[in-house]
């Protein structure tokens, strides 16, 4: 009796301990400290139990759908800055044909150039972004690359599957497929043992009814007992083998746990080359689009057109060309101003090329010669071209003063001979 009654109380704890160790797992909290992490069907489970391996397997196979999104954003700030690159090309493009369309009288020498600078300022801007375009579209193209390489396209569905999963799978399925069978092994026993209790609780019940019948006969009441000996000699029977086959999958289970440790490490590797592929990626794509790299280049844009403005744009020198131009030019008015403009020409221009020689030397450590800015040339060759004007225009009167001088001598003479 003691025996049964023991045996009983250990079928009681098997049977109870699964639902149990459910129970418990069910409570456990998220241990993950990040509060956005959302749950999903593996979170609660542990991962040598039953299929609950195929997590890290659904975790390497969606990896490809996060590489989609992170190639999508990417594309897409690409696409902002197309439009952003072509609107500063147009915008710089519109004005600069507004600028030359300009009337003549009012727009002219250095102002003129210094509004053709300005406007087309946008137009070398859109030239460093152009730059940072070529790096990004870099950057998605090697991504992609490694994602097809990580991911390849078999043709069979829509969704790509990491080239590594299915032989991951394998391997798991063959570490537990001995483990495998002693469950089911065990969940027939449990089965077994069930419809044996139930039997023995019919055998206990007709004996003790026979028990109070005074006329039952002593066979029937024999033959009662026998069967009640037999149904419980069948339940111990099965619960033995339940016993030894639960010592042969707890033993199973440790090898399991050991094989499924080494095929997680393979995967882990796999899953950490693609999370550092994505980060990379990450870092490499911000580079090209926020860092400071082309810094430089927009102050150097900056720089050259304030030299444009502040120094090369003179408005005494635009009003002498202006003078020059239509014939009114006086030259004891202008002289000393253009003395001045020269001088602060080849002063900031001197300026300029020392700073820049010597941001070669600590760069390069060579030395690249400078040569003058192109809006200076197009000033002196309108200078040129006025100074050509105004000399034309005195030889013109030169000429007409000699050609009066000497029609009025020859009117002299000829009256001079009458009066003779």
């Amino acid at each position: 009796m003691a025996a049964r009654f023991k045996s009983a109380i250990s079928s009681i704890k098997r049977s109870n301990f699964g639902g149990l160790k459910d129970t418990i797992r069910s409570h456990i909290p998220n241990t993950n400290n990040d509060a956005s992490y959302m749950s999903n069907e593996y979170i609660h489970a542990s991962f040598f139990n039953d299929d609950n391996f195929l997590s890290i397997i659904k975790c390497l196979d969606g990896g490809y759908e996060i590489s989609k999104d992170c190639i999508e954003y990417m594309e897409n700030y690409l696409e902002l800055l197309q439009e952003f690159i072509d609107s500063l090309y147009s915008y710089s493009k519109k004005w600069r044909t507004k600028i030359n369309q300009q009337s003549s009288v009012s727009s002219y020498h250095t102002t003129k150039l210094a509004q053709r600078d300005t406007v087309s300022t946008p137009k070398r801007r859109a030239e460093i972004l152009q730059k940072q375009y070529d790096a990004i579209l870099k950057v998605i193209t090697t991504y992609r690359t490694q994602v097809d390489r990580m991911y390849p396209n078999d043709r069979v569905g829509t969704t790509r599957k990491h080239h590594r999963t299915e032989a991951m799978k394998n391997l798991f399925k063959e570490a537990s497929s001995a483990l495998c069978k002693l469950s089911s092994k065990l969940e027939k026993l449990h089965e077994q043992e069930k419809k044996a209790k139930d039997t023995l609780h019919n055998a206990n019940v007709q004996c003790e009814n026979l028990s109070f019948e005074p006329t039952a006969s002593k066979t029937k009441i024999s033959a009662a007992k026998d069967n009640q000996s037999k149904r419980q000699d069948k339940l111990d029977e099965i619960q033995r083998e339940i016993e030894r086959t639960e010592e042969e999958y707890n033993q199973e289970y440790e090898n399991y746990r050991s094989k499924a440790m080494n095929i997680y490490e393979k995967c882990r590797a796999l899953e950490k080359e693609r999370l550092d592929l994505l980060g990379e990626t990450l870092i490499q794509f911000n580079n090209a689009a926020f860092s400071s790299e082309y810094s430089n280049e927009e102050h150097e844009i900056y720089e050259d057109l304030m030299l444009k403005l502040k120094v090369e744009r003179d408005s005494l020198k635009d009003l002498d060309f202006w003078a020059k131009t239509y014939h009114v030019y006086d030259s004891t008015t202008s002289l000393s101003s253009e003395k001045s403009h020269n001088e602060s020409i080849s002063s900031q221009t001197t300026t300029r090329k020392t700073k820049e020689s010597h941001k070669n030397e600590t760069e390069d450590l060579t030395t690249k010669e400078e040569t003058t800015p192109e809006s200076v040339a197009e000033v002196e060759e309108e200078q040129s071209q006025a100074d050509t004007i105004t000399t034309t225009s005195t030889k013109t009167k030169s000429k007409k003063t000699k050609n009066n001088t000497k029609t009025e001598s020859t009117t002299t003479n000829t009256t001079e001979s009458i009066q003779v």
